[in-house]
């Protein structure tokens, strides 16, 4: 038998002294956004729209299953909006003295560790709605497949982060 104590799961994601930065308050309002968009398209274009032209060609013909499903979309959404809550709560991200963490995920979690010493490139992208909300997403890569991104962020903290990673990525860099 090994001599490891066995831990509580909930310690695998959280590592002793390390204290997460969780996105900002924008950034669940821009995924919560994004839910509105996507669930008012998916009810129009499966609910609302059918209904109309079903009343408009065949009068007669019931037009509750699209209502139904309408409602059914709704809930989803309902269900999904709580999630983003807690996804939110359930983000975050740390820089410490040797590698950048990122913490996610609400039924699947995950912990992603990269050492500065492996990071090429650093990347600062910001879309539309993002720079509406004066967010900004990181992302840092290894020069192969392998990268992290931390999404969502404030643009200064952006920049910070940006700045740290790419001083940090040049004074641990592996020789290779």
């Amino acid at each position: 038998m090994s001599d490891i104590p066995p831990r509580e799961p909930r310690a695998l994601f959280q590592p002793p002294g390390v204290t997460f930065t969780r996105l900002p308050r924008k950034a669940l309002t821009l995924w919560r956004l994004t839910l509105a968009l996507w669930t008012t398209l998916v009810a129009l274009l499966f609910g609302v729209i059918p209904t109309a032209l079903v009343q408009l060609l065949h009068a007669d013909q019931a037009v509750w299953p699209f209502w139904t499903l309408v409602c059914i979309i709704a809930a989803a959404a309902a269900v999904g909006w709580q999630r983003l809550g807690a996804r939110w709560q359930a983000t975050g991200y740390c820089l410490t003295e040797d590698e950048l963490l990122l913490r996610g995920g609400l039924l699947h979690q995950h912990l992603t560790a990269m050492s500065y010493g492996r990071i090429q490139t650093v990347e600062v992208w910001s879309g539309p709605v993002q720079r509406r909300l004066d967010l900004a997403t990181v992302h840092a890569s290894t020069g192969s497949y392998h990268g992290s991104t931390v999404k969502n962020v404030t643009t200064a903290e952006a920049e910070e982060i940006r700045d740290v990673l790419t001083r940090l990525a040049r004074q641990k860099q592996v020789a290779l």
